[in-house]
Protein backbone atom coordinates (compact mmCIF):
# COMPACT_ATOMS: atom_id res chain seq x y z
CA UNK A 1 0.00 0.00 0.00
CA UNK A 2 0.92 3.51 -0.80
CA UNK A 3 0.04 6.47 1.42
CA UNK A 4 -2.27 8.73 -0.29
CA UNK A 5 -3.60 10.64 2.44
CA UNK A 6 -1.32 14.16 4.26
CA UNK A 7 -1.14 14.33 7.78
CA UNK A 8 -3.33 17.47 7.78
CA UNK A 9 -6.25 15.98 6.18
CA UNK A 10 -9.06 14.76 7.82
CA UNK A 11 -9.47 10.57 7.09
CA UNK A 12 -11.55 8.24 8.89
CA UNK A 13 -10.94 4.69 8.89
CA UNK A 14 -13.98 2.51 9.46
CA UNK A 15 -13.90 -1.56 9.99
CA UNK A 16 -15.89 -4.05 10.38
CA UNK A 17 -15.97 -8.09 9.98
CA UNK A 18 -18.89 -7.15 7.02
CA UNK A 19 -20.72 -4.44 5.55
CA UNK A 20 -22.81 -3.78 9.03
CA UNK A 21 -20.62 -0.40 9.28
CA UNK A 22 -22.31 0.87 5.97
CA UNK A 23 -24.85 1.61 8.46
CA UNK A 24 -22.21 3.76 10.47
CA UNK A 25 -20.76 5.45 7.06
CA UNK A 26 -24.41 6.08 5.74
CA UNK A 27 -24.92 8.43 9.02
CA UNK A 28 -21.71 9.93 9.05
CA UNK A 29 -21.47 11.20 5.41
CA UNK A 30 -24.45 12.13 5.35
CA UNK A 31 -23.31 15.04 8.47
CA UNK A 32 -20.11 15.69 7.29
CA UNK A 33 -18.95 16.29 3.71
CA UNK A 34 -15.57 17.14 3.36
CA UNK A 35 -13.85 13.69 5.01
CA UNK A 36 -11.77 11.21 3.27
CA UNK A 37 -12.81 7.19 4.35
CA UNK A 38 -11.16 4.02 4.52
CA UNK A 39 -13.51 1.44 5.14
CA UNK A 40 -11.97 -2.51 5.80
CA UNK A 41 -14.76 -5.21 5.84
CA UNK A 42 -12.69 -8.07 7.49
CA UNK A 43 -14.74 -10.99 5.43
CA UNK A 44 -12.00 -13.44 5.78
CA UNK A 45 -13.46 -13.78 9.51
CA UNK A 46 -17.15 -13.01 9.19
CA UNK A 47 -18.65 -12.65 11.75
CA UNK A 48 -17.25 -11.54 14.74
CA UNK A 49 -20.12 -12.81 16.59
CA UNK A 50 -19.01 -16.51 16.94
CA UNK A 51 -15.23 -15.33 17.68
CA UNK A 52 -13.77 -15.12 20.63
CA UNK A 53 -12.74 -11.60 22.67
CA UNK A 54 -8.94 -12.66 22.66
CA UNK A 55 -9.29 -13.45 18.46
CA UNK A 56 -10.92 -9.88 18.13
CA UNK A 57 -8.65 -7.80 19.87
CA UNK A 58 -5.95 -9.19 18.38
CA UNK A 59 -7.22 -9.42 14.81
CA UNK A 60 -8.13 -5.73 15.34
CA UNK A 61 -4.66 -4.46 16.65
CA UNK A 62 -2.99 -6.25 13.70
CA UNK A 63 -5.78 -4.65 11.56
CA UNK A 64 -5.21 -1.49 13.02
CA UNK A 65 -1.39 -1.27 12.50
CA UNK A 66 -1.04 -2.37 8.75
CA UNK A 67 -3.40 0.96 7.97
CA UNK A 68 -2.07 2.85 10.18
CA UNK A 69 1.88 2.38 8.99
CA UNK A 70 0.82 3.06 5.73
CA UNK A 71 -2.28 5.88 5.93
CA UNK A 72 -2.14 8.36 8.07
CA UNK A 73 -5.54 7.98 10.45
CA UNK A 74 -7.50 11.02 12.11
CA UNK A 75 -10.58 8.85 13.99
CA UNK A 76 -10.34 5.03 13.85
CA UNK A 77 -14.49 4.21 14.34
CA UNK A 78 -14.84 0.04 15.19
CA UNK A 79 -18.47 -0.22 13.55
CA UNK A 80 -19.13 -3.50 15.13
CA UNK A 81 -20.60 -3.73 18.86
CA UNK A 82 -18.62 -7.37 18.92
CA UNK A 83 -15.80 -5.96 18.02
CA UNK A 84 -16.22 -2.99 19.97
CA UNK A 85 -17.55 -4.71 23.15
CA UNK A 86 -14.53 -6.88 22.78
CA UNK A 87 -11.53 -4.43 22.57
CA UNK A 88 -12.47 -1.41 24.44
CA UNK A 89 -10.48 0.39 25.72
CA UNK A 90 -7.99 -1.93 25.37
CA UNK A 91 -7.19 -1.50 21.84
CA UNK A 92 -6.82 2.64 22.63
CA UNK A 93 -3.53 1.87 24.25
CA UNK A 94 -1.46 0.52 20.94
CA UNK A 95 -1.87 4.01 19.14
CA UNK A 96 -1.62 7.14 19.34
CA UNK A 97 -4.63 8.17 17.47
CA UNK A 98 -8.39 8.54 18.86
CA UNK A 99 -10.34 5.06 18.46
CA UNK A 100 -13.95 4.88 18.92
CA UNK A 101 -16.80 2.17 19.04
CA UNK A 102 -20.87 1.17 18.93
CA UNK A 103 -21.92 -0.94 22.24
CA UNK A 104 -25.13 -1.42 22.54
CA UNK A 105 -27.55 1.68 23.58
CA UNK A 106 -29.35 -0.18 27.10
CA UNK A 107 -29.24 2.60 29.20
CA UNK A 108 -31.09 4.51 26.59
CA UNK A 109 -33.54 1.65 26.33
CA UNK A 110 -34.36 1.78 29.73
CA UNK A 111 -35.20 5.39 29.13
CA UNK A 112 -37.54 5.10 26.47
CA UNK A 113 -39.27 2.06 27.23
CA UNK A 114 -43.00 2.27 29.02
CA UNK A 115 -43.95 -1.36 29.74
CA UNK A 116 -40.55 -1.89 31.19
CA UNK A 117 -40.25 -5.42 28.65
CA UNK A 118 -37.12 -4.82 26.45
CA UNK A 119 -35.64 -6.57 23.89
CA UNK A 120 -31.92 -7.34 22.56
CA UNK A 121 -30.79 -8.40 19.36
CA UNK A 122 -27.35 -9.05 19.45
CA UNK A 123 -23.89 -11.67 18.58
CA UNK A 124 -23.70 -14.06 21.26
CA UNK A 125 -19.80 -12.46 21.85
CA UNK A 126 -21.68 -9.19 22.76
CA UNK A 127 -24.42 -11.66 25.02
CA UNK A 128 -21.73 -13.31 26.82
CA UNK A 129 -19.61 -10.20 27.42
CA UNK A 130 -18.63 -10.08 31.41
CA UNK A 131 -20.01 -6.27 31.15
CA UNK A 132 -23.06 -7.12 29.59
CA UNK A 133 -23.79 -9.39 31.54
CA UNK A 134 -23.83 -7.11 34.84
CA UNK A 135 -25.61 -4.64 33.13
CA UNK A 136 -28.38 -7.06 32.40
CA UNK A 137 -28.51 -8.47 36.04
CA UNK A 138 -28.15 -5.44 37.54
CA UNK A 139 -31.39 -3.67 35.13
CA UNK A 140 -33.19 -7.14 35.92
CA UNK A 141 -34.69 -5.92 39.35
CA UNK A 142 -36.98 -3.37 37.19
CA UNK A 143 -36.64 -4.25 33.84
CA UNK A 144 -36.99 -7.81 31.92
CA UNK A 145 -34.79 -7.92 28.86
CA UNK A 146 -35.38 -10.53 26.56
CA UNK A 147 -32.05 -11.63 24.75
CA UNK A 148 -31.70 -12.93 21.06
CA UNK A 149 -28.47 -13.81 19.58
CA UNK A 150 -28.17 -15.32 15.86
CA UNK A 151 -25.60 -14.99 13.10
CA UNK A 152 -28.17 -16.04 10.54
CA UNK A 153 -29.61 -12.69 11.24
CA UNK A 154 -26.17 -10.97 10.28
CA UNK A 155 -26.14 -12.83 7.26
CA UNK A 156 -29.49 -12.03 5.91
CA UNK A 157 -28.95 -8.69 6.76
CA UNK A 158 -25.73 -9.13 4.73
CA UNK A 159 -27.04 -10.69 1.86
CA UNK A 160 -30.13 -7.99 1.72
CA UNK A 161 -28.01 -4.86 1.15
CA UNK A 162 -26.03 -7.29 -1.62
CA UNK A 163 -29.51 -7.10 -3.30
CA UNK A 164 -31.14 -10.57 -2.65
CA UNK A 165 -34.03 -11.27 -1.72
CA UNK A 166 -35.13 -11.41 1.78
CA UNK A 167 -37.56 -14.18 2.94
CA UNK A 168 -39.60 -12.94 6.35
CA UNK A 169 -40.96 -16.11 7.51
CA UNK A 170 -36.72 -16.64 7.41
CA UNK A 171 -36.39 -14.06 9.85
CA UNK A 172 -40.11 -14.75 11.80
CA UNK A 173 -38.16 -18.33 13.04
CA UNK A 174 -35.38 -16.75 14.68
CA UNK A 175 -37.77 -14.77 17.32
CA UNK A 176 -40.15 -17.81 17.60
CA UNK A 177 -39.82 -17.78 21.58
CA UNK A 178 -40.95 -14.19 21.19
CA UNK A 179 -44.49 -15.12 20.42
CA UNK A 180 -45.13 -16.48 23.47
CA UNK A 181 -44.52 -13.47 25.55
CA UNK A 182 -47.83 -12.34 27.68
CA UNK A 183 -45.91 -8.77 27.06
CA UNK A 184 -44.19 -7.96 23.67
CA UNK A 185 -41.02 -5.78 23.91
CA UNK A 186 -41.73 -2.27 23.59
CA UNK A 187 -38.28 -1.15 22.93
CA UNK A 188 -35.42 -3.26 20.92
CA UNK A 189 -32.16 -3.01 21.23
CA UNK A 190 -30.08 -3.71 17.68
CA UNK A 191 -27.08 -4.70 18.92
CA UNK A 192 -25.24 -5.18 15.80
CA UNK A 193 -24.84 -2.75 13.05
CA UNK A 194 -26.40 -4.92 10.33
CA UNK A 195 -29.34 -5.08 12.34
CA UNK A 196 -30.83 -1.43 10.90
CA UNK A 197 -30.43 -3.01 7.39
CA UNK A 198 -33.24 -5.22 8.28
CA UNK A 199 -35.27 -2.61 10.05
CA UNK A 200 -38.21 -2.52 7.72
CA UNK A 201 -38.54 -6.82 7.72
CA UNK A 202 -38.36 -6.66 11.84
CA UNK A 203 -41.24 -3.82 11.55
CA UNK A 204 -43.32 -6.38 9.76
CA UNK A 205 -42.98 -9.59 11.87
CA UNK A 206 -43.34 -7.76 15.50
CA UNK A 207 -46.34 -5.40 16.55
CA UNK A 208 -46.60 -1.84 15.83
CA UNK A 209 -45.19 0.96 17.65
CA UNK A 210 -41.53 -0.60 18.82
CA UNK A 211 -39.13 1.80 19.67
CA UNK A 212 -35.96 0.74 17.95
CA UNK A 213 -32.67 1.63 19.12
CA UNK A 214 -29.16 1.53 17.60
CA UNK A 215 -25.68 3.04 18.48
CA UNK A 216 -25.54 5.61 14.71
CA UNK A 217 -25.82 8.75 17.10
CA UNK A 218 -23.73 8.02 19.96
CA UNK A 219 -20.67 7.48 17.16
CA UNK A 220 -21.48 11.36 15.97
CA UNK A 221 -21.07 12.42 19.99
CA UNK A 222 -17.61 10.74 20.22
CA UNK A 223 -16.91 11.96 16.73
CA UNK A 224 -17.40 15.20 17.58
CA UNK A 225 -15.91 14.78 21.03
CA UNK A 226 -12.33 13.59 19.03
CA UNK A 227 -12.04 16.12 16.42
CA UNK A 228 -11.09 19.43 15.82
CA UNK A 229 -11.85 20.34 12.73
CA UNK A 230 -10.40 24.28 13.36
CA UNK A 231 -7.02 22.21 13.27
CA UNK A 232 -7.51 20.36 10.36
CA UNK A 233 -7.12 21.51 6.58
CA UNK A 234 -9.29 19.11 4.30
CA UNK A 235 -8.56 18.44 0.63
CA UNK A 236 -10.58 15.61 -0.66
CA UNK A 237 -9.24 12.41 -2.15
CA UNK A 238 -10.72 9.61 -3.23
CA UNK A 239 -12.49 6.80 -0.53
CA UNK A 240 -11.13 3.52 -0.40
CA UNK A 241 -12.40 0.34 0.47
CA UNK A 242 -10.28 -2.98 1.33
CA UNK A 243 -11.45 -6.20 1.86
CA UNK A 244 -9.59 -9.47 2.90
CA UNK A 245 -11.20 -12.24 1.09
CA UNK A 246 -12.47 -12.86 -2.48
CA UNK A 247 -15.61 -14.82 -2.27
CA UNK A 248 -18.65 -15.04 -4.28
CA UNK A 249 -20.01 -11.89 -3.10
CA UNK A 250 -17.13 -9.34 -4.36
CA UNK A 251 -18.79 -8.70 -7.87
CA UNK A 252 -21.62 -7.29 -5.46
CA UNK A 253 -19.76 -5.99 -2.94
CA UNK A 254 -17.60 -3.76 -5.28
CA UNK A 255 -20.95 -2.71 -7.06
CA UNK A 256 -22.28 -1.58 -3.48
CA UNK A 257 -19.37 0.60 -2.87
CA UNK A 258 -18.68 2.04 -5.89
CA UNK A 259 -22.24 3.24 -5.92
CA UNK A 260 -21.59 5.29 -2.69
CA UNK A 261 -19.05 6.68 -4.18
CA UNK A 262 -15.74 4.67 -3.15
CA UNK A 263 -13.29 4.47 -6.31
CA UNK A 264 -10.32 2.17 -5.15
CA UNK A 265 -11.30 -1.24 -4.06
CA UNK A 266 -8.65 -3.39 -2.92
CA UNK A 267 -7.27 -6.78 -1.72
CA UNK A 268 -6.23 -6.30 1.83
CA UNK A 269 -3.51 -9.84 2.44
CA UNK A 270 -3.91 -9.79 6.49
Amino acid sequence: MKKKFLKSQNTIFIFDSGLGGITIFNYIKNIFLNINFIYLLDNKYFPYGNKSKNFILQRLIKILKKISNNYNITLAIIACNTASISSLPTIKNYFNFPIIGVTPAIDLATQKTKNNVIGFLATNTTLKNNKIKKKINFLSTKYKIKTISSSKLVFLAEKKLLGYKIIIDEIKKIFRSWYNFKIFPDTIILGCTHFPLILNELKIIFPKNIYFLDSKKDVILKYKENIDFNKIKIKKKENIVFYTKKNEYLKQIKLLFFKKGFKNITNLKI
